[in-house]
């Protein structure tokens, strides 16, 4: 008995041995088993991994095409997040939301046409005054329009959407927004099964209540239905992103890197502040010259930053 279970017991390893090998994990050596878990890793992470645009014109594009992948499969509630404020306290994310809404709309409703004609895109803005304002810039209702007749503007809380209305955009919905953007969203997304868009969504008001009991309830309600459908957020050493339905991806910026920034790690989930502070710590605790990345920061972005200069 003993024999065959050290004979059922050798082959078991026998067996795993292979099986680990042929996948490139299997090691004979310390050395070779460290390369081995380093390609695999590597690939892991680029496997799936989301690219980090150059330009913030290919943003927008990418951007408008990964709602529509989300479109094709099923999603009516989506989300969109474009942060290049880089902690700037004195960013305005409403007023530098609006060209990259525009070039998104755009994006949008040339794609949606064109899947049907009597497509028809409207675009929720916060209140009066900034549907007002946006209009104005695009000129909207003028020959030099920048965007299509199939586009309208709404704001909250007084316009409602029509039956026209196919798909939609929420610019920068706040905190004080939250109510009427639920009763939106149960009306045209859930009901009538129509995409609801959320671009930089501000519905949790973290600097008042934070995630305190209402907070916690309208995650649950609406922000954990959402799809991301594109994410990008610039950081102090990198950035991340995000494009459906690939993973999230952290980048640093790397002078020696072909474009400016190198991958570090995916996740399939929201990395938080903390979490993105850990990983960078620890895809860098063996740098010899802790300062250099943001040396290299001070005296100047990559091409990757140098291609968002226009926000």
């Amino acid at each position: 008995i003993g024999y065959s279970m050290f004979f059922l017991s050798s082959s078991f390893v026998f067996v795993y041995c292979l099986v680990r090998e042929s996948s490139g994990f299997l090691v004979v050596t310390p050395s070779k088993y460290r390369s081995r878990i380093v390609t695999a890793r590597k690939a892991d992470i680029n496997e799936r991994a989301s690219k980090l645009d150059e330009s913030f014109e290919i943003a927008t594009t990418v951007a408008a095409g990964a709602v529509m992948d989300c479109i094709s499969r099923g999603k009516t509630l989506i989300r969109i997040d474009f942060d290049t404020s880089n902690g700037d306290a004195t960013y305005t994310k409403l007023k530098n939301s609006l060209e990259f809404t525009r070039y998104v709309a755009a994006n949008l409703a040339t794609r949606m046409l064109a899947q049907d004609t009597n497509s028809q895109l409207c675009l929720f803005f916060p209140d009066a005054g900034a549907a007002a304002l946006a209009a104005q810039q695009w000129k909207l209702g003028t020959p030099e329009a920048m965007l299509g007749a199939n586009v309208n503007l709404k704001s909250f809380p007084r316009d409602k959407p029509s039956k026209e209305d196919s798909n939609f955009l929420v610019i920068c919905p706040r905190a004080s927004e939250a109510s009427a953007v639920e009763i939106l969203i149960d009306d045209v997304a859930r009901t009538q099964q129509k995409p609801t868009v959320l671009i930089n969504p501000e519905l949790v008001d973290m600097g008042t209540t934070g995630y305190g009991f209402a907070g916690r309830r309208l995650k649950q309600r609406l922000l954990d239905e959402l799809t991301q459908a594109y994410l990008l957020k610039t950081l102090p050493w990198g950035a991340l992103a995000l494009t459906y339905p690939n993973l999230y991806s952290v980048y640093q910026e790397d002078a020696n890197a072909p474009d400016g920034y190198k991958l570090l790690t995916t996740r399939p989930t929201l990395p938080n502040g903390e979490e993105l502070e850990e990983i960078y710590a620890e895809y860098n605790k063996n740098d010899d010259d802790g300062d250099g990345l943001f040396n290299n920061l001070a005296t100047g972005f990559s091409k990757f930053a140098d291609g968002f200069s226009k926000l």
